[in-house]
């Protein structure tokens, strides 16, 4: 007689977050075992290791036979310039080049390379860490070396990668294009660390210029995706020449690269008709910018106004994921004729991510007609009413993410006025979510963020919804709301295939 087998161990049975706690504490080696145990163990693993960074030389064989390399580094300390964060940058020195010199010289399969440097300390000890004596004096490993050898090269991340770690300039870049021609994915600046806006040399990223841009345009012809983050000696000449060359783009990321105009963000919109994903951070700019570009260029002030929304309408009918983020602007641009427009011309989209945007009911009406294929919606204190809430819900049966956030204190250039949120509290009611449990059956996560609108009513509310509908959620986030925990357990009971619980913030009982 066969055993009976059971389709899911007990260790699976454990939440993610759980059998990401316990990958945590194995060896890499052992938790690369654990990859190739089952597919849901291999993705957690991936996690895993992308995020891990006491590495050590031993762990470099197991590099040889991946397609996909992913190495990050964390320097988490955010107190003032001291032996914690120098140790946890000079360990991060001592192996990152060794590790693209191994990488360079015996991983005949790689393909995509990412290389992130996750930092939350704060400008002026990122600055100074930098510029420690005992790291001047280190010989540079020349990132170049990598695609000199790994000619199948299709995809490159560099985020947060000081240029002197590793001689990034324009001659690298240059090298890429000519010895990587089949570059599909080219991704490069810095985010996060958002204090360090007040300082510019650390906080955009000037590694790459418009030279290197128009290099990759002329000799990498496959490029699908192009993301320029903070990257501050980039200009329109070097985003047109890639909207010339490039017209297969299928994605389109550019956060608050200052000295990009209107013309060449149209021009990319006018040319690539391919877009499937567009992401944009618009920037702020001085009076200076807006007479020289003015002069220049003949265009107005903003980078994303109604010309752009408009033009991407008109020529991009298959865009899926639409990201706009006007964090860095001290006033709002982006209007809601525009973002109508956009929903009018482009009716295939499955995600829609709208943070600190001053958007009228109507455009989430429209969204309802429109956009019925939407699956995820992300309003980031972008005046999401209770009615703009229950229209998104009727219309968009489809929707499984959903993620609400109130608005949150912003830091502003010196001398710049502050902001004001659009509303206090937070829009979305108890009301709100009762339309959620009515109309949202396919909802597998939802996040409600700095929202004191909502209380244990409207969790009861959503407690009442059907079983099945329950059962199917997934992921669930409170965070600053007015619920208790006695209010949260009753929705709890009935979600039993949960995976992933976030509270935080919570009301007193």
């Amino acid at each position: 007689m066969v055993a009976h087998v059971p389709s899911r161990t007990q260790l699976q049975a454990l939440p993610d977050h759980v059998l990401e706690l316990m990958l945590e504490h194995l060896q890499v080696s052992d938790c690369a075992a654990c990859c190739c145990a089952s597919q849901e163990l291999n993705a957690l693993g991936k996690v895993v290791l992308s995020r891990r960074s006491r590495v050590s030389q031993d762990d470099l064989p197991l590099l040889a036979s991946l397609q996909d390399i992913q190495l990050r580094a964390s320097v988490n300390s955010v107190s003032l310039p001291g032996s914690n964060i120098l140790a946890e940058v000079l360990r991060m020195i001592e192996y990152l080049p060794r590790a693209l010199l191994y990488i360079a010289h015996n991983c005949e399969h790689l393909e995509e390379l990412s290389l992130k440097l996750l930092s939350q300390a704060t400008a002026n000890s990122r600055g100074s860490v930098w510029d420690h004596p005992s790291l001047l004096k280190r010989p540079h490993f020349r990132l170049s070396e990598v695609w000199r050898h790994r000619t199948r090269l299709h995809s490159l991340t560099l985020v947060n990668i000081p240029s002197r770690l590793l001689g990034l300039d324009d001659a690298s870049f240059q090298a890429l294009a000519t010895h990587c021609p089949g570059l599909q994915h080219f991704c490069i600046g810095h985010q996060g660390a958002e204090e360090s806006i007040y300082n510019p040399e650390d906080y955009y990223c000037k590694a790459i210029t418009d030279a290197a841009l128009a290099a990759l345009a002329q000799k990498c012809h496959h490029l699908k995706s192009v993301e320029l983050l903070r990257c501050g000696e980039v200009t329109g000449q070097g985003v047109s020449q890639i909207a010339r060359s490039c017209t297969g783009l299928t994605s389109f990321k550019l956060h608050d690269c200052p000295k990009v105009s209107e013309r060449s963000i149209v021009q990319v919109f006018e040319r690539c008709h391919e877009l499937e994903i567009v992401n944009i951070v618009p920037a702020t700019w001085s009076a200076v910018q807006d007479m020289l570009l003015w002069q220049t260029d003949g265009w107005g002030r903003w980078q994303l106004g109604f010309h752009a929304l408009f033009t991407l309408a008109a020529n991009c009918p298959n865009l899926k994921e639409l990201t706009i983020s006007e964090e860095q602007l001290e006033e709002a641009v982006v209007d809601s004729l525009g973002i109508c427009t956009v929903l009018e011309g482009c009716r295939q989209l499955t995600k829609i991510a709208f943070n600190q945007l001053d958007m009228a009911d109507s455009v989430f009406e429209r969204m309802a007609r429109q956009t019925t294929q939407l699956q995820a919606l992300e309003m980031h204190d972008s005046n999401f009413t209770d009615l703009a809430l229950a229209a998104v819900a009727k219309g968009c049966s489809q929707l499984a993410y959903l993620s609400m956030q109130g608005p949150r204190l912003r830091a502003t250039r010196p001398g710049a006025a502050q902001r004001q949120p659009l509303v206090a509290q937070g829009d979305v009611t108890d009301i709100g979510l009762k339309a959620i449990a009515a109309h949202c059956t396919q909802l597998t996560c939802l996040r409600i963020t700095r929202n004191t609108c909502v209380t244990d009513k409207g969790v009861a509310s959503l407690a009442e919804a059907p079983v099945v509908v329950l059962q199917q959620l997934q992921e669930l986030v409170l965070d600053a709301v007015l619920c208790t925990w006695e209010g949260i357990q009753l929705l709890l009971n009935k979600c039993s295939g949960l995976r992933k619980l976030e509270l935080f913030g919570l009301a007193p009982a």
